[in-house]
């Protein structure tokens, strides 16, 4: 039997979350009564929970759970293999693999509240060196794993995020609430590394009425500060849509931008790609990664760049942009290569 820490049921839902949803659903189809989903209480994602057959164990959350109460179960349970797909697991158990999707709790820790970054930098380079392999979602970021936590580069594999199948159906959504004017998309979590304050600094250097800047994301509540905008008719931000809104905001952009100072992948990215935006992204590793020749990439610590990069997409003036390598983002691929690591476990 396998276990999977599924504490992603009760977590809203950004990068690190969708990976462990989009790669559960995969497994669970593929090894069925092989492997038991458990979360603790506080599941805000219920069809989900269904699907997944999942349980609720314990009468703990958060940490606090995966320390206690799952590490307790596991015990009861003969050491069965736990895969973790969020950072974290229990400290002392070793029979288990974990995704550790970057390093920005140690590269950025200004970006986030003092007890999550005291929680994360004491835990994961820890629970890193005990357990029996690690996943992470680029090579970029394996190469930061591996420098920051001391391990074996044997001991990391990469497992890239994919794409929805939302995102593959051919027909055209319209908006909810039609814009009047164009405008340009970003998408992210509310994160002072994702840059909103100098993207909307080269938004405004436009000085064009004419267009509009879309940003959706919800707010995080263990970043350590939101980022402060001055107010704006131009700029609106969108919380809480569902996927299915969000392919829509993409398919309607005149433009996709996301000058992030850093990522372990960028799943927007994609996103935006396989709607077929210009994309103007940051001149960062990761991106020359999962990107091509057809981005436009831009300096994301110069207001000047990230403007004239908006401008140049823009000018491309159509939606028609064409990324190869999208063929090797799939949550297919990535489940299948999860799947055959822990055979090697069992």
């Amino acid at each position: 039997m396998i276990i999977i820490n599924a504490r992603f049921l009760t977590q809203p839902i950004s990068g690190v979350q969708r990976f462990g949803i989009e790669i559960s659903k995969i497994v669970k189809k593929q090894l069925k009564d092989q492997v038991c989903f458990v979360t603790c209480p506080g599941v805000i994602h219920v069809e989900l929970f269904k699907e997944l057959e999942a349980k609720i164990i314990g009468v703990n959350k958060s940490h606090l759970w995966e320390q206690l109460d799952l590490f307790a179960y596991l015990l009861r349970n003969k050491n069965p293999l736990l895969v973790s797909f969020g950072y974290t697991g229990p400290l002392f158990y070793k029979n288990q693999i974990v995704s550790i999707h970057d390093v920005a709790f140690k590269y950025h820790k200004e970006s986030f509240s003092k007890s999550f970054s005291l929680v994360y930098n004491y835990l994961v380079p820890r629970i890193a060196k005990k357990c029996l392999h690690v996943f992470t979602v680029s090579e970029a970021a394996k190469k930061e794993v591996v420098k920051e936590l001391k391990l074996p580069s044997q001991k990391v594999s990469v497992v890239y995020n994919g794409i929805s199948c939302l995102f593959k159906k051919a027909e055209k959504l319209s908006l909810d609430e039609k814009s009047v004017k164009p405008y340009i998309l970003t998408v992210s979590s509310h994160h002072p590394r994702k840059n909103y304050e100098r993207l909307i600094e080269a938004f405004n250097a436009l000085n064009d009425t004419e267009i509009e800047l879309y940003v959706i994301g919800n707010y995080i509540g263990h970043f350590s500060k939101t980022v402060e905008i001055k107010p704006n008719k131009n700029i609106k931000f969108l919380t809480n849509i569902t996927d299915k809104q969000l392919v829509a905001y993409y398919q309607n952009a005149e433009l996709f931008v996301f000058p992030s100072l850093y990522e372990g992948f960028g799943i927007p990215v994609i996103e935006a790609m396989s709607q077929h935006l210009p994309c103007v992204i940051s001149d960062i590793p990761v991106f020359k990664e999962i990107g091509d020749e057809s981005v436009i990439y831009v300096n994301p610590k110069d207001v000047d760049s990230i403007t004239q990069g908006i401008i140049k997409g823009l000018n491309i003036g159509n939606k028609t942009q064409y990324y190869p390598k999208l063929d090797q983002f799939t949550w297919e691929n990535s489940a299948n290569k999860v799947v055959k690591i822990l055979e090697n476990f069992l």
